[in-house]
């Protein structure tokens, strides 16, 4: 089973610049103007869409296996945050940052928490629609919505008023927010480990 993982590892490894190189190509195919007859590059195109697919479907094997086997987890991790525990000094400071990182991370997801849930907007009402004389109207609102809300809109709100400020959660994707979070946790630990190292060397 190990030697299995670690094939697949590698694999899941050699296929990232792959990828890259076949989105570039893809992006370049499909926004040429020029409607290609079934051709070489066509073929390529499609096999490059069976070859994401088969990496997609790697992608979620790992990732279970990150979360079930514990052995797998220490080396992937070990290697994609360069921990290198090589002796009990090491280990105990290795301790330590990632007490340090986790920390970090938990204020920043309740400080991302937070700034989800504010929902605040300056509009500017037409002539027709005044409140009391008044053309600026000032929102407020918390929205704590745990499942994704397709839904019409609030038919009270104002049709025709024209947003000057408007901030209604976070302007990047969900996608966006987890990679940032992932990059956060590799460099805060790296970060946290190498001062650590400084400052017992400094001892």
């Amino acid at each position: 089973m190990k030697r299995c993982d670690t094939t697949m590892l590698q694999i899941f490894s050699y296929g990232i610049p792959v990828l890259v190189l076949y989105g570039v190509y893809a992006y370049l195919y499909r926004g040429s103007p020029v409607d290609r007859p079934e051709t070489v590059w066509r073929l390529i195109y499609n096999f490059g869409g069976l070859i994401l697919a088969a990496w997609m479907l790697l992608s979620l094997y790992l990732s279970l296996r990150l979360m079930a086997s514990g052995g797998f987890r220490d080396e992937v991790l070990s290697r994609m945050t360069f921990i290198k525990e090589r002796d009990e000094r090491e280990i105990m400071l290795t301790g330590v940052a990632v007490k340090k990182t986790f920390l970090t991370s938990l204020a920043i997801l309740i400080f991302l928490f937070f700034l989800s849930c504010f929902h605040v907007s300056l509009s500017k009402l037409p002539p027709g629609e005044t409140i009391d004389g008044k053309t600026r109207v000032l929102t407020l609102d918390i929205s704590l919505n745990l499942i994704r809300d397709s839904g019409p809109q609030d038919p009270g709100a104002t049709k025709h008023a024209v947003d000057i400020v408007s901030y209604e959660g976070l302007p990047i994707t969900s996608t966006a927010v987890i990679l940032l979070l992932i990059l956060w946790q590799i460099l805060s630990y790296n970060c946290a480990m190498r001062r650590l190292m400084r400052e017992g060397n400094a001892t």
